[in-house]
């Protein structure tokens, strides 16, 4: 077992976006944690970093789990690789923290829970979006009966298909529901699902899916997915959601709305604004200021993981939490496999 009566020992693996632009100067700068080293294939791309944060690199994972100094893996590699690496992360006695999905199926997902019960190791996925400044801030409104209580709602999500070839192209991983999971509607959707289950404190009872799968030669073959999902909470609230990625750069917008029985309504739109529409026609806008990796939620996410670590508490985001998200996201594809 690690030693955790000093800073947690952290080596980030996978440099990419969120790993080498989110996570890495998250724990650079988070009290309690100490940066140790970055871990890629490519050194042409991890040395840099390294460079820029003081830190030691790797090129071969397991070598990097020898390191006596690191004391938890922030997984952020490709969703095929998350279940290999946090697997021999728990064995090696190593703190997980896995970006979503954990793993393309829920019984791999199983099998990680039970292996670090059993190893005393904490594992805790990333959905970050329940630290979102923007999505905390709707979530007190609500509780602050800004709209009463609330009564339906609707999340909509829709990316460039350019942005989204450049990161995803047609052929690669995020294509191949064995690898994947699903196509990118249902990769990316999983932190939607959690979000509205957090915001509304209850569980999904009914859920139902239709997607439409454009294909857009112009951007390599990918499929411009549309995406619409329609669900019931326990406590009565009905949702809807609308995945798209068909749309021009112009049109990309993420919008979360809250329906509440006082006749109000509550707008989370995109990462910085908070949109009242009350009675009488009355619309109060809020900024909502969040900048770098505070801006979906990355720096709070990393530091509830380190403080949970150094507390010697469960994180409040478990895999429970990421097997009944993905769940759910399963219904996407039951018609594609």
């Amino acid at each position: 077992m690690v030693n955790l009566s000093k800073d947690i020992g952290v080596m980030v693996v996978g440099v990419g976006f969120v790993g080498g632009q989110a996570h890495s100067p998250s724990f650079k700068k988070i009290e309690g944690s100490n940066l140790i080293a970055l871990c890629d294939m490519v050194e042409e791309r991890v040395k840099p970093l390294a460079e820029k944060f003081d830190v030691k690199y790797y090129l071969d994972f397991d070598e990097g789990l020898e390191d006596p100094e690191v004391d938890a893996v922030v997984i952020a590699v490709p969703t095929p690789y998350h279940y290999d690496l946090a697997m021999k992360a728990i064995k090696k006695g190593k703190h997980v923290l896995v970006e979503m999905p954990v793993s393309p199926t829920v019984d791999k997902i199983e099998e990680l829970k039970k292996a670090a019960e059993e190893a005393g190791i904490t594992i805790m996925p990333n959905l970050n979006f329940r630290f979102a400044p923007v999505y905390v801030k709707l979530k007190e409104m609500i509780k602050e009966g800004r709209i009463g209580n609330p009564i339906a709602a609707h999340y909509r999500e829709f990316l460039p298909a350019k942005d989204l070839a450049a990161q995803w192209p047609a052929g690669g991983w995020a294509w191949s529901i064995e690898k994947a999971g699903g196509y990118p509607d249902w990769t990316l959707s999983v932190w939607g699902i959690d979000l509205l289950r957090w915001v509304f404190e209850s569980e999904y009872t009914d859920v139902a899916w239709m997607a439409n799968y454009p294909k857009f030669e112009e951007f390599g073959g990918i499929l411009g997915y549309n995406t619409k999902g329609i669900a019931k909470f326990e406590n009565g609230i009905v949702t809807s959601f609308h995945f798209g990625a068909s749309v021009n750069a112009a049109a990309s917008e993420t919008r979360f709305e809250v329906y509440g029985d006082n006749t109000n309504v509550i707008h989370a739109v995109g990462t910085n604004k908070i949109i009242v529409y009350g009675p009488d026609k009355e619309v109060e806008e809020i900024d909502v200021i969040a900048k770098g990796t505070r801006v979906w939620g990355h720096r709070h996410s990393d530091r509830h993981f380190i403080e949970s670590l150094l507390k010697g508490e469960t994180p409040s985001i478990t895999l429970d939490d990421a097997i009944i998200a993905q769940k759910i996201a399963d219904v996407i594809t039951k018609d594609l496999k």
